[in-house]
């Protein structure tokens, strides 16, 4: 019962909760060298918001197979996945979705500091703070 659970919450947690969002992230990791459609994305989360609400930033992070360059003749290589920590910046009066994915944490918290500049931001385990 208790692995049940744990499982629930581990769902609930990596639930994305928009359909449109999970499926932009998916494309832009295509785009960028990835298998998007098998990413496993994690922890998605508003993490700023601009009132009433028009402009918001999330965060996420994905396990994502990189697409490697095979050869017709040579054996296909062993699988290469990626630790990546990614940033969404929603307008949604513009329809504008901005994905921006990173190596490492440290680069998303930069651009999260541009990005949630004059913005309400959530604080504690969920959030990110801006670099001090």
């Amino acid at each position: 019962m208790l692995s049940f659970l744990k499982h629930l919450q581990e769902r609930w947690n990596d639930w994305c909760g928009d359909r449109e969002m999970e499926m932009a992230i998916r494309r832009s990791l295509s785009e960028n060298g990835y298998f998007g459609q098998t990413a496993k994305l994690k922890n998605v989360r508003c993490v700023a918001v601009q009132r009433p609400g028009w402009l918001q930033v999330f965060r996420f992070e994905a396990t994502a197979r990189v697409r490697l360059e095979v050869d017709d003749d040579a054996p296909e290589p062993d699988p290469v996945y990626d630790e990546l920590f990614g940033l969404v910046r929603d307008d949604i009066r513009h329809n504008i979705n901005t994905i921006r994915v990173f190596n490492q944490e440290a680069e998303r918290k930069e651009l999260f500091a541009r990005w949630s500049e004059g913005l309400i931001c959530l604080r504690g385990a969920h959030g990110l703070s801006p670099p001090t």
